[in-house]
């Protein structure tokens, strides 16, 4: 017996789930409210028979190691280790192993957080303690996010980790200083700003921030993009939240630093940011894996405003497509903006100086699709004679992508139609219904069956197939075209070895799989070669990012068929007046999946006919 099962046979699927859920007896189950999204009716249910959770709300479902993953936001190692030593399963030992190169970057970075650390205690230092103190942060505020000082000398950083073993390769690799010449001397990259230490949601330091103090630019300068940092996918201060935010299932998202330092000394525990930039839809995403709710707090100025909002709607449009979830469906994620009284600047000085009104603040957000429809129409010049046609052709696009709710987007045209005097019928039939190709039988009916007939439909587990499927065809072009990183972009798959060789590949650049393999961690390589060695048929030339896409269509499609089996076999071992809620909420579900299947006939259509 493996230890997968030997804690299985040992710990429950309820002795997992009671200690977050207060589960009650309903037939041959156990429900209770969903831990993963706000409910006020149970819809979550526990098959104690099966070893199996599901929610019929939110959808979310599986073991126990799924549950814990899902609710302590852990990879599969990390819960077979929380699990094991919950059950008194003593896991097999690994041979001990070269660390990693990720495993290097991090403790290159942990000594260049202890030399920042100490500088600003230090007579360099003193610049950058006399600017906390003006912006009355004190020793609380550097001791719980580690904050630091770089000095302006070119080589002091690098001086001192040569004196801790660390070579110029590794101190490279991590960021931390810049080589102008071939060969030549390294430099420290930050010099002369207060350093903000990036930690991970597991608490390691993945990269820096830095503010100037004195002259210099840029104001804010952060690390690279590092086999561990990637700046569009990373929140500050994720680490110290994380507890706060899956126990109140809220999060609030600012802009600075030191926006977020004011939060976390104010005691707004549940406070990450975002290094500056507009959000993400990794960072959306990362958020959405322990929340439910994300308000955007932004600055007063209204063009910023606007700006921000539109790109915060677009990643939580890609989100919730990528999740299989229509926005504001049961499960998406609720994205709020907050706007800041004018005159109060930004949020470090608001919860400074007016903590009530920030509060009062948050409380107060609207949901991102209403806050910018309010703003466009708020900056429209009402006294143009186009304006009216302006305010159509910003907001009906986007009533159109936002959500496919017929109900919905009924309720924003109409909206938009009381606002610019139109006839509410004329912008409906601006908006185009379902594709008729969808509607169509196919004239080549055989040849689909044909390319749907694959290994996926002789296996219990078709996700898993398909996993390996992108996974064999993506190892043997090893460099990914852009548009298919663009679609492969925050993809989470379910085999902890598969999301490891997705990651490097898409940040390889290289065609030599020898080369690729080395970068790979030890227990990844030999299931790299096994998957690389099955040689499925390549693409056309050209046609990868289409292949992907598909492969991708048709990812979503088998995961919504299984949770959708999970949900109808849960269902079965409910009582009767459990039932009739729960099936329908298995409406919605179906749907989805009916949406999927015409995106893989038309993916494959295109494929057939070679437009792509």
């Amino acid at each position: 017996m493996d230890a997968v099962e030997e804690i299985k046979g040992r710990l429950s699927i309820e002795d997992v789930v009671s200690p977050y859920v207060e589960l009650k007896r309903s037939g041959s189950s156990l429900k209770g409210l969903c831990p993963f999204h706000q409910e006020k009716t149970p819809s979550f249910y526990v098959r104690p028979s099966h070893g199996t959770f599901h929610c019929f709300s939110c959808g979310k479902g599986g073991d126990q190691f799924t549950f814990v993953m899902e609710m302590e936001h852990l990879e599969f190692r990390d819960a077979l280790k929380q699990l094991a030593e919950q059950a008194g399963v003593t896991l097999p030992e690994r041979e001990a192993r070269k660390p990693s190169l990720k495993g290097k970057l991090y403790e290159v970075n942990e000594a260049a957080q202890a030399f920042f650390a100490g500088a600003l205690q230090g007579n360099d230092g003193r610049i950058g303690r006399d600017y906390l103190q003006s912006r009355q942060f004190g020793a609380d505020a550097v001791a719980l996010f580690g904050l630091g000082y770089s000095p302006r000398g070119r080589e002091a950083l690098v001086t001192c980790l040569h004196e801790k073993g660390f070579d110029d390769h590794l101190i490279l690799a991590a960021g931390l200083a810049i080589q102008e010449d071939s060969g030549g001397r390294l430099r420290d990259r930050f010099r002369g700003r207060l350093m903000f230490p990036i930690r991970d949601a597991a608490g390691k330091i993945s990269g820096f921030g830095g503010r100037i103090l004195g002259e210099g630019q840029p104001k804010y300068l952060n690390s690279p993009q590092t086999e561990i940092f990637d700046k569009s996918a990373v929140l500050f201060g994720i680490g110290l939240a994380a507890d706060s935010i899956r126990r109140t299932r809220h999060a609030v998202l600012v802009e600075g630093y030191l926006d977020a330092v004011r939060a976390h000394v104010g005691g707004y525990l549940d406070t990450v940011a975002s290094l500056g930039t507009a959000v993400t839809v990794q960072q959306l995403g990362a958020l959405a894996r322990m929340t439910d709710t994300v308000v955007l707090a932004l600055d007063p100025d209204p063009a910023g405003q606007n700006a921000a909002a539109r790109t915060a709607i677009t990643a939580l449009m890609e989100l919730t497509k990528a999740r299989g979830r229509a926005a504001g469906a049961a499960g998406a994620v609720d994205l709020r903006i907050a706007r800041l009284p004018e005159g109060h600047g930004d949020p470090d000085e608001l919860i400074r100086d007016h903590p009530k009104l920030w509060e009062e603040t948050i409380e107060a957000s609207k949901p991102a699709f209403a806050f910018f429809f309010d703003q466009t129409m708020a900056s429209l010049d009402r006294s143009a004679e186009g304006w009216r046609q302006e305010a159509v052709d910003r907001l009906l696009p986007l009533i159109q992508q936002f959500s496919d709710s017929a109900g919905w987007q009924a309720e924003w045209i109409q909206r938009l139609a009381a606002e610019t005097d139109i006839d509410p019928t004329a912008l409906q039939r601006s908006i185009p219904g379902p594709s008729s190709t969808r509607r169509r039988q196919s004239p080549v009916r055989g040849r689909e069956a044909a390319m749907r007939t694959t290994t996926q439909a002789l296996t219990n587990d078709p996700v898993l197939e398909i996993e390996r499927g992108l996974i064999v065809l993506l190892l043997q072009i090893l460099v990914v075209p852009r548009e298919a990183a663009e679609a492969l972009d925050g993809l989470t798959l379910d085999r902890p070895e598969h999301q490891t060789i997705l990651a490097a590949l898409l940040k390889w650049q290289n065609y030599e799989y020898d080369l690729f393999r080395e970068s790979l961690p030890e227990d990844v390589r030999e299931i790299a070669d096994n998957l690389r060695g099955r040689r499925a048929p390549l693409p056309p030339e050209g046609k990868t990012s289409l292949a992907v896409r598909l492969i991708l269509a048709r990812l979503q499609q088998a995961r919504l068929q299984r949770q959708l089996r999970s949900a109808i076999e849960t269902l079965k071992a409910m009582p009767a007046d459990d039932q009739l809620a729960a099936n329908q909420n298995l409406g919605s579900l179906y749907l989805q999946i009916k949406e999927m299947e015409g995106e893989v006939r038309d993916l494959e259509m295109l494929v057939l006919r070679g437009n792509y």
